[in-house]
């Protein structure tokens, strides 16, 4: 039965890392501290200096926005029992990406719940930016349309730039998943910005109609790299809600946070063993994940430390029984759905 083990796993592992490459990030915002400041956890920042920080609230009485409890959900899309609060008048609070630099379509998803907007004339609360803070490529707002009701506005590029505002309406206090999709092309000012608001994410891409289309005035893209949730601004003309599940991709596919075990296994997980001696594993993980199992297995099979673990997207020092062997060892991640992803690692 060892061998077997043993003949499966060396089949399926190499001491290649697997990734995915059409998904650039994801948050669900699961492992992060309630009732914290958004800022300092993860990689997100409201430090101007830092890639996608657009400024801390300022104020006598004024506080940074906050990751909150909070179901959220959309169907085939994800679920997260956390979210980041919208609050306007107090922080912009970003992350930096890796860099979307080729012509093609990148695709930004979320769900968002939104219980009330302020009156005033309609200001963005969203960026997606490219190389700079203050460099747009595009950005999102609302306006309401009842006194129950909003309709989602997208705009690219600069600020003089016009506004497509959806037909439909959507109500306050319910989840929907946002899909943009911004198509970057090879002229000058032709990139297009695309909303599909409360898609239906099982049917893909072909299966929506696009809420919104917006082609028109100056691109500033390029080097798309960064995000920020602009609550420094308002109250006026600005929405208060919750949002999670924030994913980066080049395909529509692969913006699931319910990935499929092949997907699973491709997703970036860099595990480095030379910590093990010190009973410390490190994982730089490229996704947020909650109640995993990490097993770890030595060359015949028998497994020699197992537990449940969260991850980060960044680094992650995990505590194990230390390994004072030389040898091949086998890390196995298991999610609690049975994705899984394995990686040969040698300790010397």
């Amino acid at each position: 039965m060892k061998y077997s083990f043993l003949v499966s796993i060396s089949e399926y592992i190499s001491f290649i890392i697997f990734f995915n490459d059409n998904n650039i990030f994801q948050d669900s915002f699961a492992t992060y501290n309630s009732n914290a400041q958004l800022s300092g956890q993860g990689t997100w920042t409201n430090n101007s200096s830092f890639t996608g920080g657009l400024g801390p609230c300022t104020g006598a009485i004024c506080q940074n926005a906050r990751v909150v409890d909070q179901n959220i959900s959309a169907t085939g899309y994800g679920s997260s029992t956390k979210a980041f609060s919208l609050t306007p008048d107090t922080d912009g609070c970003g992350r930096g990406f890796t860099p979307f630099t080729s012509n093609g379509n990148l695709y930004v998803g979320m769900v968002i719940n939104i219980s009330s907007f302020t009156a005033g004339t309609s200001t963005d609360f969203f960026r997606v930016l490219s190389g700079g803070n203050f460099t747009t490529t595009f950005r999102m707002l609302v306006q309401p349309t009842s006194g129950s009701t909003y309709s989602i506005g997208i705009r690219k590029g600069d600020t003089g730039n016009p506004t497509v505002y959806t037909a439909n309406s959507y109500n306050y206090g319910t989840d929907y998943l946002l899909i943009f999709k911004y198509t970057q092309a090879a002229g000058v000012n032709d990139d297009t910005i695309t909303l599909y608001a409360n898609a239906n994410y099982a049917a893909g891409e072909s299966g929506n109609t696009a809420s919104a289309t917006n082609f028109a005035g100056n691109d500033q893209s390029g080097n798309i790299d960064r995000m920020s949730f602009r609550q420094n601004a308002g109250p006026a003309g600005m929405p208060t809600g919750k949002v999670s599940l924030v994913s980066v991709a080049t395909t529509w596919e692969t913006l699931t946070f319910n990935l499929s075990n092949n997907e699973f296994n491709r997703n970036t997980f860099a595990i480095s063993s030379n910590e093990v001696n010190n009973g410390v594993l490190n994982i730089k993980s490229g996704i947020t994940i909650e109640n995993a199992i990490l097993s770890i297995y030595d060359i015949q099979g028998r497994k020699i430390d197992t537990k449940t673990i969260s991850l980060v997207e960044n680094i992650n020092d995990i505590a194990i029984n230390p390994v004072h062997n030389s040898g091949v060892y086998i890390v196995e991640i298991t999610s609690g759905s049975n994705q899984r992803f394995t990686q040969k690692i040698v300790v010397k």
